[in-house]
């Protein structure tokens, strides 16, 4: 089964950078086993679709503001 861990986000942003940051931590502080892929994607959005569509599961880190 593949495996991927995708990070969302603009690091200039502030707290809109969190996918960034939390997959990039996740990348280099854990051994991440060989079906699992950990990728910055950034603010790539749709390019991103062929990766995202090719993997069994799919993990997104993301953050949104939600004001009441």
């Amino acid at each position: 089964m593949r495996i991927l861990v995708l990070g969302i986000g603009n690091i200039l942003l502030s707290d809109e950078g969190v996918g960034p940051h939390v997959v990039g931590r996740l990348a280099d502080e854990y051994l991440v086993p060989d079906n699992v892929e950990v990728i910055d994607g950034g603010t790539s959005g749709m390019d991103l679709l062929d990766l995202v569509t090719s993997v069994d599961a799919l993990v997104i880190v993301d953050c949104a503001r939600l004001d009441g």
